[in-house]
């Protein structure tokens, strides 16, 4: 929260300045206390996704100050905005179908809009690890439990430093990209930023709308960037440009987002086909037309609306259920037709991309999935039940949206109730955490509350 003092005085707003000192040094007090009093000490993998969970909520919760002080916002409304920029959502309650709502705002507040993008689409756990002392088990699980997963290098530190390394390295290729494509200094260092966190905050009431073709080319390049796994461009950057092409979920990738191309492209033009269903799959939220039109019918939110739940790569920025276990459970379904037809003792082995995958990784895939769903249809039921105006199409595509962390919207989030608000910021955490983490949270608390004794 200290970052932005700086920004501050080169935009000439200094007295927005106290609106991130007194918050930061209020988190910084509070943790240089509870360092002191506590001793580290074992946790299982569950306490760590309560800490995972609560660290997400408080940090959002810090992150709204600017908000309600600076921009005039509600509680409620700062939160949800705050929490959509942690969790690299993109959702906003600032921009409405006439484009800014309530005024335009600071260039500070935007600046921290993007800055808190750009930390959630790295993690807030990732960028703790990396100056946390301490390297062992602990470190593991509340790595584990923000949906990080996976090793770069032999430590975790060494896996984090890489991360971050990646991360700031496309970022200030992306800004160099778009400022010599023509988009003004300020705006490309903040789409950058919000581009390669596949978060989608822009710095424009009608996000890309009105922009050139060079700065969609670079647009697309920076979220695709963004949705492919840190993993896979550490590979890239070591090894070569053809690592791109040996990865599963890549060449799934490019193929779903040309065949939504196509479909979409007959009814809303090609351009536009192929930055939303860019943006919808790799869950970044930019758009090229602003709000999703009404003329769009439900055929097309309905592409867009199965992109934004299959998510881009697995150790990416993006989220939703992501490319590989939509691979797995396909392959599981024609791995079990196949079996059907060979004898019982037939051993087939279920492969996929040059991987083994055991029953195992399909059952935690299929629950997760499995959980996905659920979420969502009960987010999109409360969703329809707030605002029966809303046609069945477009409270699908906003619930997706959000529980996807995507930020493409048709218009519902600005006009939402507070219930609608709620459901939509819990879909965002659940969906940023894998839901497993928020569900542990819930049981922690609901196991902790004192329950009343029956008289004797």
């Amino acid at each position: 929260m200290f970052i932005p003092v700086p920004a501050t005085l080169i935009f000439h707003e200094t007295t927005l300045a106290p609106l991130f000192i007194i918050p930061g040094a209020i988190a910084l007090t509070i943790g240089i206390l509870l360092w002191r009093k506590f001793e580290e000490e074992k946790v299982s993998l569950g306490d760590a996704m309560v800490l995972v969970a609560l660290a997400w909520i408080l940090i959002s919760l810090l992150g709204s100050i600017p908000f309600i002080f600076g921009n005039g916002m509600s509680f409620l409304n700062a939160w949800f905005e705050s929490m959509s920029g942690f969790t690299a959502t993109g959702l906003t309650v600032l921009q409405g179908q006439s484009g800014w709502i309530g005024g335009v705002p600071a260039q500070t507040i935007m600046f921290w809009r993007s800055l808190s993008q750009w930390i959630g689409g790295l993690g807030v756990i990732v960028l703790f690890l990396i100056v946390y002392p301490g390297t062992g088990k602990i470190a593991r699980k509340l790595f584990k439990s923000e949906a990080r997963e996976g090793r770069i290098m032999p430590s975790l530190k060494g896996t984090t430093g890489t991360i971050l390394k990646i991360y700031l390295l496309f970022t200030a290729l992306g800004a160099i990209g778009l400022f010599l494509a023509g988009m003004g200094p300020f705006a490309a260092i903040n789409h950058s930023m919000t581009g390669i966190a596949t978060g989608g905050y822009t710095t424009t009431p009608n996000s890309f709308a009105g922009y050139t073709i060079p700065i969609f080319g670079i647009a697309l390049t920076i979220m695709i960037f963004g949705a492919i796994s840190f993993r896979t461009h550490h590979k890239v950057i070591s090894n070569g440009w053809h690592e791109f092409f040996k990865s599963i979920e890549v060449k799934v990738m490019l193929v779903l987002i040309g065949l939504a191309t196509l479909a979409l492209a007959w009814k809303v033009g090609l351009v536009d086909a192929l930055f939303e269903s860019t943006s919808a799959l790799t869950g970044t939220g930019f758009s090229s037309t602003g709000l999703i039109p009404q003329t769009w019918g439900s055929f097309q939110k309905g592409i867009l609306t199965v992109l934004m739940i299959s998510g881009g790569g697995y150790g990416s920025t993006s989220s939703a259920i992501k490319l590989i276990r939509t691979i797995i459970i396909l392959g599981t379904i024609y791995w079990l037709i196949k079996r059907a037809f060979l004898p019982e003792r037939a051993v087939v082995p279920l492969k996929i991309g040059g991987n083994v995958y055991s029953e195992k990784d399909v059952m935690e895939t299929a629950t997760y999935a499995f959980l996905y769903f659920i979420v969502l249809i009960v987010g999109s039921l409360i969703v329809m039940l707030a605002m029966p105006g809303q046609g069945t199409a477009n409270v699908l595509f906003e619930s997706a949206s959000a529980q996807g962390n995507v930020g493409l919207s048709t218009g519902i989030t600005s006009i939402a109730p507070p219930i609608v608000k709620i459901v939509f910021i819990i879909q965002m955490i659940a969906g940023r955490l894998e839901i497993l983490p928020v569900l542990a949270f819930l049981g922690f608390f609901i196991k902790k509350r004192p329950r009343r004794r029956k008289p004797v």
